[in-house]
């Protein structure tokens, strides 16, 4: 028997003895403690870092009030066939949230219980398994959460105001979210037990086809969608879309119980409100429930199966692509390119980031793949550049995301073995530089494609097409300087968990310069470059204020000016986390 499975069987047996009371008690006790450290070292910490933190969070819900209360107005609410027609997207809406949710706190949950330190201290305690998973359960429901409750609350906030509900709504639909987060959360915590139990060495590969099956249900969807028969916007394109959508209907799917609900509390129909929500309520109950007895009863198993199943054995397939990686970096020195080997198997081996950018990188490219069925590219020459800009623009945000969540705690990732980068018989700088690489050269791979994508199914000329790739190099390799950059600058080496590094003050600095740059590229090219193809089809409008051989000029003028921000935006953060790794004491 493994030494895991003895300190188990030990632990185990003091729990029969200690009642369950007291050991919930005492984890109560040590969320409230953490809970409140937590938030007094925020408010007592950098004002600066709050500040920012709840400025950006409020901007973001902000833009996305006012965002889908446009939307609503302009579709018009009031009116009864779009009443009808609007239960289906809430409903098809709720269903791909549950799906997230799903897989975001089954990873979570997953990663929590069985691979993190404090779990392996908790299970040795004489706490009972179902109450170290509520403790766990907890956290990370709250982590995968708190994106959907951003995005929900302006939802149906601006839905409220557009269809004049009564006051009670407001904080109907809140009871509503948190009941519909209670049931994901729980259902996903009884599959990464079950996937503990009986897929111990397969994690990955059991993550990896549900989020393949999950692209390919999507993309069926959206495929059937986009070929809905008649005008878009008319009755009969209305009422095919409802005949197509008649599936997230179905009864006994939350989704639907959440889309009728809310829209029963928005008109005042307090009793079929009360019904759906104690529905609801009653399936949320019971799916934790079963989560605690699973948890009571397969927990400890399933911790010793994983931990018993690491193995050393070296798999052959990952070592084609280190073979791959070594021809792709050939032109980086050997040390540095085994560092940066060392970060690639970090991120291969959580399935937790790599999930989420394929699932986002893969919808993109299917919404490229689709324009020409939305007419785009029959659409005027200045409308395709308008479309192609915004296209890019999505394509860097999401890239952003991806730098500032994997690049830019690369540094802070090495933790209590910071100190061996400084015995290595390179020079700091070239770490950094590295590293550098490593990130414009991933980068490149990707959004070179997704872009080239979506101007070829534009129709754009091949001059617009050189410009959109040459701005995408500009991007990379500026949001991939300012990740390393301020990586170096502000490092977090006590945290073991990037998504932490990531939220925290470091990482909320690096979005947001990130996000500047972004509006700074893109907007320098793109208004020039759309007057510029309006001026070509109407000669003679008076309203611009420029003439067209002036607006050529600018556009010259902006590109430049494009070049010069990607060049500093790459350069002085880079600079700035060089001078500062090399000042810091390990």
């Amino acid at each position: 028997m493994s030494a895991t499975a003895n300190r188990l069987a030990t632990a185990a047996q003091i729990t029969r003895a200690v009642p369950a009371a007291q050991t919930a008690r005492a984890l109560r006790r040590l969320r409230w403690y953490l809970t409140r450290n937590t938030v007094h070292s925020v408010l007592m910490g950098s004002r600066l870092r709050l500040g920012m933190i709840v400025a950006c969070s409020l901007v973001f819900w902000v833009g996305l009030f006012v965002l889908f209360l446009g939307g609503f107005v302009f579709i018009g609410l009031n009116d009864a066939f779009f009443q009808s027609i609007f239960e289906y997207l809430f409903s098809l809406f709720f269903l791909s949230i549950l799906v997230m949710l799903f897989f975001s706190a089954g990873i979570l949950t997953y990663a929590g219980i069985f691979h993190s330190r404090e779990a392996a201290f908790l299970l040795t305690t004489p706490a009972t398994p179902d109450r170290i998973f509520a403790y766990k359960f907890v956290e990370g429901v709250g982590l995968s959460s708190w994106g959907f409750f951003l995005l929900g609350s302006p939802l149906m906030v601006a839905y409220g105001i557009t269809v004049r509900a009564p006051e009670a709504f407001y904080a109907m639909f809140l009871v509503f979210l948190l009941m519909f987060v209670l049931l994901a959360g729980s259902l996903g915590s009884i599959a990464a037990i079950l996937v503990a139990n009986i897929f111990p060495r397969r994690q990955r590969t059991v993550l990896a086809t549900g989020v393949v099956i999950t692209i390919l249900l999507i993309t069926a969807l959206a495929s059937r969608l986009m070929r809905t028969p008649g005008e878009m916007l008319s009755s009969d394109w209305l009422g095919n879309l409802q005949n197509r959508l008649s599936f997230c209907q179905h009864p006994l799917l939350p989704s639907r119980w959440m889309a009728a609900g809310l829209l029963a509390a928005a008109k005042g129909s307090w009793s079929s409100t009360g019904y759906y929500l104690l529905i609801l309520s009653a399936h949320a109950g019971l799916a934790y429930l079963a989560a605690a007895a699973m948890a009571r009863d397969l927990l400890f198993r399933g911790y010793n199966l994983v931990q018993g199943g690491k193995s050393s054995r070296r798999r052959w397939g990952m070592q084609a692509l280190d073979a791959i990686f070594h021809r792709v970096f050939f032109f980086v020195p050997r040390p540095i390119r085994l560092l940066l080997l060392k970060d690639l198997r970090s991120f291969r081996r959580d399935p937790a980031q790599w999930s989420q950018f394929l699932i986002f990188f893969g919808l993109l490219a299917f919404y490229f793949l689709n324009i020409p069925r939305l007419g785009y590219a029959v659409q005027s020459p200045s409308w395709r550049i308008m479309v192609s800009f915004l296209n890019l623009a999505v394509t860097a945000l999401i890239l952003s995301t991806f730098t500032s969540r994997f690049i830019f705690p690369l540094l802070s990732l090495e933790g209590r073995n910071f100190w061996v980068l400084g015995l290595l018989p390179v020079a700091r700088s070239q770490i950094l530089w590295g590293k550098f690489a490593f990130s414009v050269g991933i980068s490149l791979g990707a959004t070179e494609g997704l872009v080239l994508l979506s101007d070829l199914m534009l129709q754009m000329s091949p001059s617009m097409i050189a410009l959109h790739l040459a701005m995408v190099a500009v991007l990379c390799a500026g949001l991939s300087g300012i990740s390393v950059g301020l990586g170096a600058r502000l490092p977090n080496l006590r945290e073991t968990d990037p998504s932490r590094i990531a939220i925290g003050f470091g990482g909320t600095l690096n979005l947001l310069v990130s996000l500047v740059f972004i509006l700074s590229v893109v907007t320098a090219l793109a208004v020039p470059c759309h007057l510029y193809y309006l001026s070509l089809e109407h000669p003679e409008s008076a309203s611009l204020a420029l003439s067209h051989q002036g607006i050529r000029t600018w556009l010259f003028v902006a590109m430049a000016g494009s070049l010069a921000i990607g060049v500093a935006g790459t350069v002085l953060p880079l600079r700035i986390g060089i001078k500062a790794f090399e000042r810091l004491e390990f």
